[in-house]
């Protein structure tokens, strides 16, 4: 069984490896400092998927963000990111990483919504969308 920490350490670990532009942050920082940047955030579990502990489904939102100093360029970014496909494309990464690294995970991204989110932060403006993810584990060792 993968723990959430696990998890959230994967995230950033396979991101990373297969998009070295990005910073991934897999615990919620007070401010996030680095950009482009993914947070990732857990936002809920289901213990009840199969009998016996057999599943767990863990749901994660990735919060992607650019810097908004020059807006075409961020927004260029926050699109390949959030692509389907594509070198920079976290959902690929994640597809040619269903395990994150893990034994007995299998991971995807399901949906992005929230695309243009803007705000600020420490005085620097921020755009970004939102990646859902959905992790299966094995619910016992």
């Amino acid at each position: 069984m993968a723990s959430l920490k696990d998890i959230r350490d994967a995230f950033k670990t396979t991101l990373e490896t297969a998009i070295p532009f990005i910073h991934v942050y897999d615990t919620v920082p007070d401010a996030a400092g680095i950009f482009p940047c993914v947070v990732v955030m857990p936002t809920s579990a289901d213990f009840d998927v199969a009998f016996g502990r057999g599943t767990d489904t863990w749901e994660f939102d990735l919060l992607v963000m650019a810097s908004y100093n020059d807006p075409d360029i961020a927004q260029d970014q926050v699109d390949e990111l959030i692509s389907g496909a594509g070198d920079n494309s976290v959902r690929q990464a994640i597809f040619q990483n269903r395990s994150l690294g893990l034994s007995n995970v299998d991971a995807h991204i399901s949906t992005a919504f929230n695309y243009g989110s803007t705000f600020s932060e420490g005085g620097i403006p921020h755009i970004g969308a939102t990646l859902h993810a959905i992790v299966h584990t094995r619910g016992y060792e």
